[in-house]
């Protein structure tokens, strides 16, 4: 697949670091305003090793960093799952609660397939990846008992809590105002399953 990781030690250093000094410069600066000369100097290499390991430059880096951010979220989301709806759904709002750049590179939101020719595929992967991680939640609340289509109660509860995060980062609400939206949908999806197992 486009965008793997090195397997040699070298090149996967070097990788490793332009990807977290990508998530850092994107955090503070946005995509956009974003340079690769920025990212070098955040990564400490040179113009030339980014475009040596990153064919299509920036959005190259952002794909391969949105890649990576889906599998710490299935990491994270490992085995959650086993031990009840409750504890998916913490582990899912921990996960972006951690990760704010997240949501924007899970929806590839500052790229186009027109920016690289790796777009289609990194998209594909992460639609499988995040499919994976709601068939999961989707089991375990099925498992639990639900008075809803458990399919629709995960997606629902996705909905709100990618909701809740997003009017955060715009700064529509503050992080009391968050917690309390994030206490509301577990409490409501709760309410969903038998015996309140969320």
């Amino acid at each position: 697949m486009p965008l793997d990781e090195p397997t040699d030690r070298r090149r996967r250093r070097t990788w490793s670091a332009v990807l977290d000094a990508a998530r850092t410069v994107f955090s503070t600066s946005g995509y956009r305003a974003a340079s690769i000369e920025s990212l070098s100097t955040a990564a400490d290499v040179a113009v030339s090793t980014i475009y040596t390991n990153f064919p299509d430059g920036k959005a190259d880096v952002y794909l391969a960093l949105a890649r990576r951010t889906a599998d710490e979220h299935a990491e994270a989301m490992r085995g959650t799952s086993h031990n009840g709806p409750a504890a998916a759904l913490d582990a899912y709002i921990d996960f972006h609660r951690e990760h704010p750049l997240a949501l924007r590179l899970l929806a590839l939101s500052d790229v186009s397939p027109g920016d690289s020719s790796s777009y289609n595929d990194v998209r594909a992967y992460i639609d499988d990846v995040l499919a994976g991680i709601a068939t999961e939640m989707v089991r375990s609340a099925r498992a639990a008992g639900s008075d809803v289509d458990a399919r629709g109660l995960v997606l629902y509860a996705w909905s709100a809590i990618n909701g809740a995060y997003a009017l955060f980062r715009r700064g529509t609400v503050d992080a009391a105002e968050l917690d309390g939206i994030l206490d509301l949908c577990r409490a409501d999806v709760s309410r969903h399953l038998a015996g309140g197992a969320a």
